[in-house]
């Protein structure tokens, strides 16, 4: 886990809630100025997307805020079904209740879907496969089916999201399978979401963050959005990443925002915003940013 994902409480007791589910029947419009509850399945990209949730909501002035995160490595759709299928208890579960990240270890996926009464449910494929249509297959509708059955908020609605494609000269392994381009990656992912994803009448619908970090590639910033050639960077990506979850599942302005975390300037958070609000618009076209001189310099 990396240095920047700061884990304030570390566990080694499991959660044993399985056998006492209980069912909570909610409104199933949610007012997300009041309450943001937001679970991911996932990996590190999930992680990516989280980190600045938190902060974002907080200065939107949201009053309750419940974030959680059940994270494997590098793990795909196929290794959250057979995590569940196998009983393991192979995740790292974060959740975000006050600001402060906590963190247990060794827990079963039902263990977090049953956690709270969560709102949104996010899933993701593995970054690599992110593209590869054939990947989305009998494994995406088997844990739809073990959240459908599992969760306790039978108004939360599951959400898709969208990641986004390699630094140009990123060495990742999986980048081999669109010809080590971006664009081919990106198109992929787009092709794939819209093929694979948007036909389905079990997701509700698709947080484009893909989109916003290939819109924000267009301005003064350039190809310099990771830190590793695919993870996002700690500052202006992550950031974006977290603005796009923010506006798509709240549908709330972002316009009045002011935070921001330390290496982004006033600019930098115009710009960003920017690139979220054309995504969310035309959420698998590329929009070109007008921002392309960083005055800030």
């Amino acid at each position: 886990m990396r240095k920047v994902f700061v884990i304030l409480l570390i566990s080694v007791l499991s959660i044993t809630l399985a056998g006492c589910k209980k069912t909570v029947e909610k409104d199933a419009v949610v007012n997300f100025e009041n309450t943001l509850k937001v679970l991911t399945i996932g990996n590190s990209f999930g992680i990516d997307a989280n980190e600045y949730l938190y902060k974002i909501a907080d200065d939107y002035g949201v009053d309750e805020i419940i974030l959680g995160i059940l994270y494997i490595p590098g793990a795909s759709l196929e290794t959250h079904v057979d995590s569940f299928t196998e009983d393991l208890t192979n995740y790292i579960y974060y959740k975000n209740t006050d600001d402060k990240w906590t963190c247990i270890i060794s827990i079963k996926l039902v263990e977090g879907l049953i956690d709270e009464d969560w709102d949104i449910i996010t899933l993701q494929q593995v970054s690599s496969y992110s593209g590869v249509q054939e990947k989305y297959n009998e494994n995406l509708t088997s844990l739809l089916d073990i959240i459908d059955s599992n969760k306790i908020n039978q108004n939360s609605q599951v959400v898709w999201h969208m990641t986004w494609a390699y630094q140009e000269n990123s060495t990742h392994s999986g980048f081999g399978y669109y010809s080590n381009n971006q664009m081919t990656m990106y198109e992929a992912i787009t092709d794939a979401t819209q093929a694979k994803i948007d036909t389905r009448d079990d997701i509700d619908y698709v947080i484009p963050t893909g989109t916003t970090i290939q819109n924000l590639r267009t301005s003064y910033i350039g190809d310099n959005l990771t830190v590793d050639g695919y993870h996002l960077s700690i500052d202006k990506g992550r950031f974006a990443a977290a603005l796009t979850w923010f506006s798509k599942i709240t549908g709330l302005p972002i316009d009045g925002i002011t935070y921001k975390p330390d290496g982004v300037t006033e600019q930098d958070l115009l710009n960003i915003k920017e690139a979220v609000n054309n995504a969310i618009a035309s959420p698998y076209t590329v929009t070109n940013s007008s921002f392309l001189v960083d005055n800030d310099e």
